[in-house]
Parts: structure tokens; C-alpha cells; sequence
């Protein structure tokens, strides 16, 4: 689903796509731009497409070369355990918190922040820390 979106999102004018950007979660569903990605995506006018395009709107995903999951952008990228912390209790809302964060990241899996913002729940924030952590860890170990 998400790489049907990211597809559509692609096709887009430079000012669809910048109306796209200027948009927060609850304003993207009243824009012109998002209607053209449910036209060419054929995908349907749901809380979870919104997500997933409001997420990938404005990021650096990989396209070609293999990139890193989200969990691991994050960390590259120099954000904080606490940033991460505060992404998952912050409900509903973390999402935009996480956008934040994801503008600073290079080399994003498509396929990861896709299922992060398909599957945008409890359970999903929670292993995102968890993968957060680790890779943290891994890292340490390695140095």
C-alpha cells in the first residue's frame, strides 16, 4: 500500500507536492494534492492513508540504494533516546513528533516507515523504541 502512495506522491506537480508539505496530518485530508494521490493510487480516503502519505511527504527515502530502517535513521541522524521516549507517549500526536524527527534522516527504507505509519498504534511506538534501543546498543558494542 505504502509504495503505491509513494508512487502517486511522485507523480505529483512541485506545488502539490509543496502543498502537501506546508500540510499537518488533520489540514492534509482537505488538500487538493492528497485527492490527486487517492486518484493515481487508486488507495482509499482512510486516517491510515493520510498517515502514511503525511509521513513519507517531505523525507529521504531510498530509492535505489538499500536503506536503513527507521530505528536506525533515527540514531544516525543524532536524535535522543529521550525524543524517542517522548514519541511513544505521546499518543495520537506522536506522529508529528516523529516527523520532526524523520526530516533529519537520510537513506530511509521505504518499506520501514511505511509499516510504521500503516500500523501507527501503541504496539507500533513501543517497538520502535525497542528497535531504538538496540540499535543504540549495537552500536555501542561496535565502537
Amino acid at each position: 500500500m505504502y509504495q503505491i502512495i509513494y508512487t502517486a506522491y511522485q507523480l505529483l506537480s512541485d506545488g502539490d507536492k509543496a502543498d502537501l508539505k506546508r500540510c499537518n496530518l488533520k489540514k492534509l485530508a482537505d488538500s487538493p494534492a492528497y485527492f490527486r494521490v487517492l486518484k493515481f493510487s487508486g488507495a482509499k480516503d482512510t486516517l491510515q492513508t493520510q498517515r502514511i502519505l503525511y509521513l513519507l511527504v517531505g523525507l529521504k527515502i531510498s530509492d535505489d540504494q538499500p536503506g536503513v530502517n527507521v530505528a536506525n535513521a533515527l540514531l544516525n541522524a543524532g536524535v535522543k533516546e529521550a525524543q524517542i521516549i517522548q514519541i511513544t507517549r505521546s499518543g495520537d500526536n506522536g506522529i508529528d513528533y516523529l516527523k520532526r524527527q524523520l526530516v533529519r534522516c537520510d537513506n530511509i527504507k521505504l518499506e520501514s516507515i511505511g509499516k510504521l505509519a500503516q500500523f501507527w498504534d501503541d504496539n507500533t511506538r513501543r517497538n520502535l523504541l525497542k528497535n531504538f534501543i538496540l540499535s543504540a546498543n549495537d552500536t555501542q558494542a561496535a565502537s
